[in-house]
């Protein structure tokens, strides 16, 4: 096993021309400070780099995962048996003539959105304080205050396989907290977003407006968590239910399991302590399903993506 290893890193050297870096600790890059050794881990700041690294994977049959900010996910007790690729491709575009920006998909959502605000473009204000990347926000289509990352995409470019194409947003079917992106694994590699002219300090308000809200309501910065872990409930008939109010009504705030523990401020918030391990989350997570099952007969459904060490996007 081990000259396969010393081999695979060999020939990652050779066909990507960066060093594959073996047993890392996942936890290391999880705002939930969780997660085991990666067999393989590797960073890719530009997009040749992370096209080759899939190709790698792919060719090599090993499995591997893309990840982006790490703050939405839940890496496993275990590591991962594979390939961990770190999208850090980053830059922003503006095309003034048309009011838009077009960022890569490793590009942080805080930069994105404080490029908007000094070009005096308005639109990405309720991304403020949204941990993660362009690429998890399209491909969940991340959101918040009623409004979606898909409400303003128009177009983008993603890579499926060594082929890569510009799609529409009707192309990605953005739904609640999904895209065909998610169901159907395509990479993302840029998108644009169509924004609207204002004047930057009005910008900076409603930002600073939306990120004073969050401090009310969210774990205080440098809480390790996921963000809201489960998805808000959608009836037969439209009608939307809060997952962090079911929650509430069945008591579960500072309900602990080892390190993890409810978020006392918000019943829709995991956090970890300090020593949680992702069998705790998962145990409290079940526990806090059961409870809202019971109490009102209505199934939560994670939002926070849990990675098994086996699975993979081959």
């Amino acid at each position: 096993m081990k000259k396969k290893e010393e081999s695979l890193t060999e020939l990652f050297q050779s066909l990507v021309g960066q060093p594959l870096r073996r047993n890392v600790l996942l936890k290391e890059y999880s705002t939930f400070r969780i997660g085991g050794p990666a067999d393989f881990f590797f960073e890719a700041h530009h997009l040749p780099e992370l096209k080759k690294a899939i190709i790698f994977a792919l060719e090599q049959n090993l499995p591997f995962y893309v990840i982006g900010g790490g703050s939405n996910i839940l890496f496993a007790d275990e590591g991962y048996r594979g390939l961990i690729i770190k999208n850090s491709s980053r830059g922003i575009t503006l095309i003034p003539q048309s009011l838009e920006v077009e960022a890569l998909s490793g590009t942080r959502l805080a930069d994105l959105v404080e490029f908007a605000c000094e070009s005096g473009l308005a639109g990405l204000e309720f991304l403020a304080g949204i941990p993660g990347t362009v690429g998890g926000a399209v491909w969940g289509n991340a959101g918040a205050f009623g409004r979606s990352t898909g409400d303003l995409l128009v177009t983008a470019f993603i890579w499926e396989r060594g082929r890569e194409k510009e799609v529409d947003r009707d192309f990605l079917a953005f739904g609640y907290r999904i895209s065909r992106l998610k169901e159907k694994g395509y990479l993302l590699l840029s998108a644009r977003f169509k924004l609207e002219k204002d004047k930057p300090e009005a910008i900076r308000k409603r930002i600073n407006d939306i990120l004073a809200l969050r401090r009310l309501k969210h774990p205080p910065e440098g809480t390790f968590c996921a963000g809201s872990f489960f998805k808000n409930v959608f009836l037969p008939d439209g009608q939307k239910l809060a997952a962090g109010l079911l929650l509430d009504q069945t008591g579960v705030k500072g309900l602990k399991y080892g390190g993890a523990m409810v978020y006392p401020g918000h019943a829709n918030f995991i956090i970890n302590t300090g020593q949680a391990r992702a069998a705790d989350v998962l145990r409290l997570a079940a526990e806090m399903k059961a409870r809202v099952r019971e109490k009102f007969g209505v199934e939560l459904e994670e939002e926070v993506i849990y990675l098994e060490a086996s699975s993979s996007m081959l």
